[in-house]
């Protein structure tokens, strides 16, 4: 049975901590900007920087998806501290080594409740539960873009960095002061009372094949959307675009992937899953066509698309997985691809470039989006095959779960 509109409210502590958690990859331009000013941080060593945060965030999901119910509720309170000291010391330490251990530290914590969040927002309405922390996350992003270098401008760039910390600060507060916010609580009691729940897997041992194809094209379409957005900056610099024109097309493409965000969360997108797969997937490599031309309203357009394909192709695939998870198991599977993708994406980009190969990371990206769209356009056939409709798993809010 589909939950009514009220039911989004039970879980707002859930997805305002999943948006908190996934903030630091909207910032990182920023962020980035702000480390060099305040250290003297060689831009050269950014991409080890980014990469570390990105392959705890990985981690951090794996944990969750891996311990599931069996870690302590008072281990996402911790998770969350160790995120507040890894963001304070960035703001101190200026030690590159020492830099890359604390955001390996902040990504473990982050991906951690960010994973646990998810899975426990997308029981009630999978599709809006995404819609609304992608939607929150771009938001605070913009206001984030803002606040920090006018902070850094007005005071100092390392005062700017303490001013970050407020985002562990936040989620720490949310998970001591709600009650049961990320739904540890419930999953832990219920797991204590009845030990086997924790082993016992549910009827149909392992994910299903609907799911399977939903994780491989959320991770196809997630991997070329990073491995297409860490070479947009390159291409656009070399069709002589000038930074203003970049900035602004950035911007407009926020505000335009909110805006989907935000018609996702409303229910009022009604495209059929088979042209959202091919659509979206075009989208993603708009920007490349549009460099290819070199005109400035073309790339900004590009821009515009590219954020509201890669938008609307992870919440609707997500909202679909989540439908089908019959266990708190297969939601964080559902949660953790995305922090997956974005470590894998720009790794497979970063491979192709140094093995030279024709293209660079076109190649990867064009064929993660045509196998997305492939297990989607299978997985759509077999529902329609099987007469299934897409409703959130019902179930899940009352039974107890597998770890």
């Amino acid at each position: 049975m589909p939950q009514s509109n009220s039911r989004i409210g039970v879980v707002v502590p859930a997805i305002l901590a999943g948006a908190l958690a996934l903030l630091q990859p909207g910032i990182d331009p920023v962020f980035l900007s702000l480390l060099s000013k305040a250290h003297a941080l060689d831009p050269t060593l950014h991409g080890w920087i980014v990469s570390a945060t990105q392959a705890g965030l990985a981690a951090g999901s794996l944990l969750s998806l891996l311990a599931g119910s069996r870690l302590p509720p008072y281990t996402f309170a911790l998770a969350a501290l160790l995120a507040l000291a890894a963001a304070l010391g960035t703001a101190l330490s200026g030690e590159f080594a020492t830099l890359v251990v604390l955001r390996a530290a902040f990504g473990l914590a982050t991906g951690l409740i960010y994973t646990q969040a998810l899975a426990h927002a997308a029981r009630h309405r999978p599709t809006a539960a995404f819609a609304a922390t992608f939607l929150l996350q771009l938001l605070l992003s913009m206001i984030a873009a803002i606040a920090l270098p006018a902070l850094a401008e007005s005071f100092d760039a390392r005062l700017a960095l303490v001013g970050l910390a407020l985002v562990p600060g936040a989620l720490l507060a949310i998970l001591l002061l709600v009650p049961d916010p990320i739904g540890t609580h419930c999953e832990w009691s219920r797991a204590a009372q009845d030990a086997s729940v924790r082993r016992a897997e549910p009827a149909g041992s392992g994910f299903s094949l609907q799911i399977a194809l939903l994780a491989g094209a959320i991770l196809g379409y997630v991997c070329a959307t990073m491995m297409v957005w860490s070479m947009t900056g390159s291409m656009a610099l070399a069709a002589g675009f000038s930074n203003a024109t970049i900035g602004n097309a950035v911007s407009i493409g926020s505000l335009a992937g909110a805006v989907t965000a935000l018609a996702l969360f409303a229910e009022r997108i009604r495209v059929s899953p088979k042209l959202t797969a091919v659509l979206c997937g075009l989208s993603l490599m708009a920007p490349v066509f549009a460099t290819i031309h070199g005109h400035p309203l073309l790339f900004i357009l590009g821009i515009i698309a590219f954020n509201i394909g890669s938008t609307a192709i992870v919440i609707r695939c997500s909202g679909f997985a989540a439908s089908a998870c019959r266990s708190t198991r297969d939601l964080r599977f559902v949660s953790c691809l995305q922090t997956l993708g974005m470590i894998a994406g720009p790794a497979i980009g970063s491979l192709s470039t140094m093995a030279a190969s024709p293209g660079g990371p076109l190649l990867p990206a064009g064929a993660a989006i045509a196998l997305a769209c492939s297990a989607l356009t299978i997985w759509h056939a077999r529902e329609r095959a099987m007469g299934t409709r897409f409703q959130p798993a019902a179930h899940l809010l009352e039974q107890p779960q597998a770890a």
